[in-house]
């Protein structure tokens, strides 16, 4: 197992973790904007707090994750480290991703996962993804979404997310390229950046979550319900690393 579809999926049901309850208020935060914790914030050395970290079952190794000071920057920065390994951070919150809208996230991917392929089970590791979560809706769920949701309920008490958005970083597929996980249809991964030249560079995205789910699932999105950034290379046993800088999520001008 390698990514946060894999963390879903267990014996072929898709199950989704106990991570997904992790609910943190938004206090004073401006309308449209959802409250993700800064990293800017944090002391270099310390590890998340704020983030739940959700272990992939089957991996043998866990990404580790840290908060260092990034030179270039000027500011602290979460690192990301896999070796073979895999895990998530998570963050859940509440948001309408009619006005919640524009994500904005900054990486800095540290090396090329060699034999990596978003296609396949067997490739599907990244050096850097984030991924939005979208809240289930019982009243417009499907009779198959339904049935896999009260599996999830009877082994872990909740009821999984109706779907995700993963924005990736990889040079095995063309830019802007959407991918259905080939673990479920309901994670789709968009290529942000395709560029091997990437590599060792900071480099900032603007997203549109609600048109961006619109054109990959070809439906209106329900309420945004979380936020997870992951580096693995369980399936690939090759080693990654990339460092995040601090996420908003905000309102169109």
């Amino acid at each position: 197992m390698a990514n946060f579809a894999k963390i879903l999926l267990t014996a072929g049901l898709v199950v989704f973790p106990t991570f997904l309850t992790v609910a943190l208020a938004a206090d004073g935060v401006a309308a449209g904007a959802a409250s993700i914790p800064h990293f800017s914030i944090k002391a270099p050395g310390s590890v998340p707090q704020e983030w739940a970290f959700q272990p992939v079952r089957g991996a043998k190794q866990f990404t580790r994750y840290a908060y260092v000071r990034d030179d270039e920057l000027g500011t602290t920065v979460l690192e990301a480290v896999a070796d073979a390994a895999a895990g998530a951070l998570i963050y859940r919150f509440d948001a309408d991703a009619r006005i919640s809208s524009v994500l904005r996230f900054k990486w800095k991917p540290g090396n090329l996962i060699a034999t990596s392929d978003p296609r396949t089970k067997a490739g599907d590791d990244y050096v850097a993804r984030i991924y939005i979560t979208f809240a289930t809706d019982p009243e417009h769920a499907s009779v198959q979404e339904k049935a896999e949701n009260a599996v999830a309920h009877m082994l872990y008490g909740d009821t999984p997310p109706h779907a995700a958005l993963s924005y990736v970083f990889t040079h095995k597929a063309a830019l802007g390229t959407i991918i259905t996980s080939p673990y479920t249809h309901r994670v789709k991964k968009i290529v942000v950046d395709a560029d091997p030249n990437s590599i060792g560079k900071w480099k900032g995205f603007v997203r549109d979550v609600y048109d961006d789910y619109k054109r990959a699932f070809g439906e209106e999105p329900p309420r945004i319900s979380g936020i997870a950034i992951m580096v693995d290379t369980d399936n690939t046993g090759e080693k990654a690393s990339a460092r995040f800088a601090d996420i908003t999520l905000s309102a169109k001008p």
